[in-house]
């Protein structure tokens, strides 16, 4: 018979392993750390040095907005001049048949360039590839765009120095309106003769366009290849992170810090149950905002008018950041009018989105949420400027 001082030493001993087991599961899991270590470094070394010469400002260019945070660029720096090609690879698939949103997020790692090379002593000059986005195209990379670079007086940018603190933020709004004079300072920033904004500010339309969003991630999470494709760039633990560098994780899923610590100690969640979180937050959370809005262009799937999106909706989210808002995509419904287009099948979202922004001969191409945040976004992992560049001199 064992005594009572030996059984509880076994079960101290078995509490500690599973203390032990825990600890290293914190750790492994990056359980405690947000917006940490290598993985976010980029976040710190936006401004680059001064003897990267006109690679200089591609620091920046790479902390752009883009679709889950795929990064989805690549450069060619020779000399003087930088070439912008579209990584195909690095695509969502099913999310974005004819690479719509792909060329958005080029078009913001542009706009972030340009802010850079005038701030850096640089007159960049652009020539943006046409042509129409066809459906599911080969994964070899496309040039997007080419730049050359004069030497030019420097100067102070507000939107460039906000370049390092810019980050979509998924977690709760506060209900604080956004006044109208910061709405109109927006618009005037972004609207031009290739793009306008429509900000959405009556209850009762917010609330129309908010249940809207939420149906058409219903209709996304109920396609089978749209959230297998959805959860292929979902990552969890730090080593995960680590490995990848991109792709929407924990830290930036928009949980409360206690929360997101909880999620990284349990168990990973599979796709159908990263897809049920998805749909609660975009129901309870996501789409409570004090403004809803779209970016329009008159042809979505015109290469040349997703990159001036792109570029525009990067100003308009940098000019928020310098005022303090709070901003993130909620593109569910025109992620949905380009699978029906690509099946083939009817669509109802591309007339509800018309309907909402009363712009004739404009469609949406990029749903957005705009507010206060309860809390600071963290910023989400990126890539080194060094897997990016390519064939270089």
């Amino acid at each position: 018979m064992k005594t009572r001082r030996a059984v509880i030493g076994g079960a101290g001993a078995v509490l500690l392993a599973g203390l032990g087991g825990l600890g290293y599961r914190a750790w492994d899991r990056g359980a405690f750390g947000s917006g940490e270590g290598p993985a976010t470094a980029p976040w710190q070394e936006w401004r680059g040095r001064p003897g990267d010469g006109p690679r200089r400002p591609l620091h920046a260019a790479i902390l752009a907005a883009n679709p889950h945070d795929t990064q989805p660029w690549l450069f060619q720096a020779m000399g003087d001049q930088i070439t912008v090609l579209a990584d195909r690879s690095r695509s969502l698939g099913s999310f974005d048949p004819f690479r719509r949103e792909m060329h958005l997020g080029v078009g913001a790692a542009i706009e972030n360039l340009m802010r850079a090379s005038a701030v850096f002593g640089y007159a960049m000059n652009v020539i943006v590839n046409g042509g129409r986005l066809t459906p599911s195209p080969g994964p070899d990379p496309v040039k997007a765009a080419h730049l050359w670079l004069d030497a030019a007086p420097s100067g102070r940018d507000p939107l460039f120095e906000a370049i390092p603190n810019r980050h979509t933020n998924r977690g709760p709004y506060r209900e604080q309106p956004v006044s109208l004079p910061a709405l109109h300072r927006l618009a005037d920033l972004v609207s031009d003769h290739e793009v306008r904004v429509a900000f959405i500010v009556d209850a009762k339309a917010r609330a129309n366009l908010a249940a809207l969003i939420v149906a058409a991630t219903e209709r996304i999470i109920a396609d089978p290849q749209m959230s297998a494709d959805s959860a292929r760039w979902f990552r969890t633990g730090r080593r995960e992170v680590l490995a990848h560098r991109d792709g929407i994780g924990i830290d930036t899923a928009g949980l409360s810090p206690l929360m997101a610590a909880a999620a990284k100690l349990l168990p990973d969640q599979s796709a159908a149950g990263v897809d049920r979180y998805w749909l609660g937050m975009t129901r309870d959370v996501q789409t409570i905002a004090p403004v809803l809005g779209f970016i329009l262009v008159q042809d979505r799937l015109q290469m040349g008018s997703a990159i001036a999106a792109g570029r525009a909706w990067q100003r308009l989210h940098l000019a928020a950041t310098d005022m303090g808002l709070a901003a993130q995509p909620l593109n569910q419904p025109v992620e949905c009018v380009d699978r029906n287009a690509m099946l083939g099948r009817s669509d109802e979202f591309a007339a509800a989105l018309t309907k909402f922004a009363q712009a004739p001969g404009w469609e949406a191409t990029f749903c957005f949420r705009l507010g206060y945040g309860e809390r600071p976004a963290p910023p989400s992992p990126r890539r080194p400027l060094s897997a990016v560049l390519v064939n270089s001199a």
